[in-house]
């Protein structure tokens, strides 16, 4: 079964009801897995008032699995900011990471943002909208 690893743009729109990312979410969930990070958490959390919070983390946890970040995440991602960097190009830390915890588990990365993810090991999911 695929496993589907989706971004925070794409969860920002989800839960913005933009129906693009509810569509998309659905489609993936019939024939696969849509797992989550928890830097994923964090950057949805950090938009979230406290009522939103209480309101839309339940719903969050209820559909989407969380994965936790390992040593040979966070080395692969420091590896991809130092060679990005050393090609004049500034990777986010999170983004490194999402995209190391879906290389290294051989996830397929749901996300709009394309340009954050250069790495050409990358399954980047293309049918986005």
């Amino acid at each position: 079964m695929k496993i589907y690893l989706v971004d925070s743009d794409v969860l920002i729109d989800f839960f913005k009801k933009r129906q693009e990312a509810v569509s998309l979410i659905e489609q993936l969930s019939e024939v696969g897995t849509c797992i989550i990070s928890v830097i994923s958490v964090a950057e949805l959390r950090s938009g979230w008032n406290k009522e939103e919070a209480s309101m839309y983390l339940p719903c969050l946890y209820n559909i989407f699995e969380v994965v936790e970040l390992s040593k040979n995440v966070a080395e692969l991602a420091g590896e991809y900011r130092q060679k990005y960097s050393k090609k004049g190009t500034a990777l986010p830390t999170i983004d490194s990471l999402i995209a190391a915890t879906a290389i290294v588990n051989e996830y397929s990365l749901v996300s709009r943002n394309k340009k954050h993810y250069p790495m050409s090991e990358l399954n980047l999911y293309q049918e986005i909208y």
